[in-house]
């Protein structure tokens, strides 16, 4: 395409209103969401499997997006 990272991280931002690593964030937790939801892999599996070899790190950014653990959103959605 011959675009640099720039122009390209400029170009995503405005059609989008987020960054690239937002989108790649978002899709990465609407994965461990449906993992969490759906299976009985542990927390630090999902991590890993959706690209985040630090489940520490994981947690942090899961809990700053939905306002609860992994751990605390698959017991939510077990007891629904």
């Amino acid at each position: 395409m011959h675009l640099t990272p720039p122009y390209l991280s400029k170009y995503i931002k405005e059609k989008s209103g987020d960054t690239f690593g937002g989108i790649v964030r978002n899709v990465r937790m609407k994965k461990a969401c449906t993992l969490l939801k759906n299976g009985n892999m542990t927390v630090e599996t999902i991590a890993d499997s959706v690209g985040y070899p630090n489940v520490e790190h994981f947690n942090r950014l899961f809990k700053e997006k939905f306002g609860m653990t992994p751990v605390q959103f698959r017991n939510k959605k077990q007891a629904q």
